[in-house]
C-alpha cells in the first residue's frame, strides 16, 4: 500500500468504518458526511467549524464525522472560492473581477473603501454561487455515500 493510501486509510476510512461498527446507521453517516462537506466548501474561510457544530447540534448529526470531513475538505474549500465567485458573477450578470494579489494590494493602498466594497461584492457573488449549487450537490453526495456505507454495513 502506498504512503498516501495508508495515510488516507488511517485518517479517514478507519474512523468512518469505526463509526459504522459503533452503531451509526449508513443513513446517518452519509447525512453527516454530505452536510459537513456542503458546509466545508462554503466560500468563507474560518466559518466551517462553527457551522458544522451548529448543523450537527440542530440536525443531531455525528460531530466526529462532521469534523473529520470538514478538516479534510479545507483544500477543496480554497480551490472552490474563485469558481463560486465566477458562478455568482455569471448569475447576476456582473463583470468578472480581477483576482490577483498585486492588484488587490494596489487597490487596498489607493482606496480602502473601494477595496472593501469590491471584496464584499465578490463575497456575495461567491455566496450566491455556493447557494445555487450546494443543495443539489449535497443531495447527490448523500445518495452516493449512502449506497457506499450501506455496502460496508452488509459486509
Amino acid at each position: 500500500m502506498s504512503r498516501i493510501a495508508g495515510w488516507f486509510k488511517r485518517k479517514v476510512k478507519d474512523p468512518l468504518v469505526a463509526e459504522l461498527k459503533q452503531g451509526i446507521t449508513a443513513k446517518d453517516l452519509a447525512l453527516a458526511c454530505a452536510v459537513s462537506l456542503a458546509i466545508a466548501v462554503n466560500p468563507f474561510i474560518g466559518t466551517t467549524t462553527i457551522l458544522c457544530l451548529l448543523a450537527g447540534k440542530i440536525f443531531r448529526l455525528n460531530h466526529v464525522v462532521m469534523q473529520i470531513i470538514n478538516y479534510f475538505s479545507y483544500p477543496l474549500q480554497i480551490a472552490l472560492i474563485i469558481p463560486w465567485i465566477r458562478l455568482g458573477e455569471k448569475i447576476t450578470g456582473a463583470e468578472a473581477q480581477v483576482i490577483e494579489i498585486a492588484q488587490m494590494k494596489a487597490e487596498f493602498s489607493q482606496s480602502f473603501a473601494n477595496f472593501v466594497s469590491k471584496f464584499c461584492q465578490m463575497g456575495l457573488h461567491a455566496l450566491l454561487g455556493w447557494l445555487i449549487v450546494i443543495p443539489w450537490a449535497t443531495w447527490i453526495v448523500y445518495k452516493i455515500l449512502f449506497l457506499i456505507f450501506k455496502r460496508f454495513i452488509t459486509r
